[in-house]
């Protein structure tokens, strides 16, 4: 009785291990884990994001940093964006994904960028849910919740 025991619980040890290390394995492949480039792997052709969004932006922020935005197309609930900050004592690389199909109003609503790497890392924090929305002139205007400055940024190439 007591060696079955010991099978039982080596099985279940094992099954647990190996659900760990697939888990892993599919975050990794699904563009997470680490990355300080300012491009997104591209969705499947045809995805949920509109074709006017889609490229690599950038804004100049106050204290001289810059701010560069890539969107590539994908569906809901795959990586998107992908936000490198850069300032006088910090680089950031953030990511977020499409958090639901554009409505009848035609902003992008986005998950909660979470922070793939920075140095120092202690100054990035991750963001808030974001919307973004193409304003008539060709710019692109990307907001947080109320309260929070929205940053407007100019095109500057298609997504690469």
């Amino acid at each position: 009785m007591r060696d079955r025991r010991s099978t039982v619980l080596l099985v279940v040890v094992a099954l647990v291990v190996a659900l760990g290390a697939g888990g892993t394995l599919y975050t990794l492949l699904q563009g997470g884990g680490v990355s300080d480039t300012a491009t997104v792997e591209p969705g499947p052709a045809g995805g949920d994001v509109p074709e006017g969004y889609l490229g690599r932006w950038e804004a100049r922020v106050g204290g001289g940093g810059t701010h560069r935005l890539t969107l590539t197309q994908g569906r809901v609930g795959e990586r998107v964006l992908t936000l490198v900050v850069d300032g006088a004592d910090q680089h950031c690389v953030f990511a977020a994904a499409l958090a639901r199909k554009p409505g009848s109003e035609g902003t992008l609503r986005l998950t909660a960028a979470t922070v793939t790497s920075g140095a120092p890392l202690s100054s990035c924090a991750p963001d808030t849910l974001t919307t973004l929305t193409l304003l008539p002139d060709g710019h692109l205007r990307r907001a947080g919740p109320a309260g929070t400055e929205a940053v407007t940024y100019s095109r500057v190439g298609p997504a690469s």
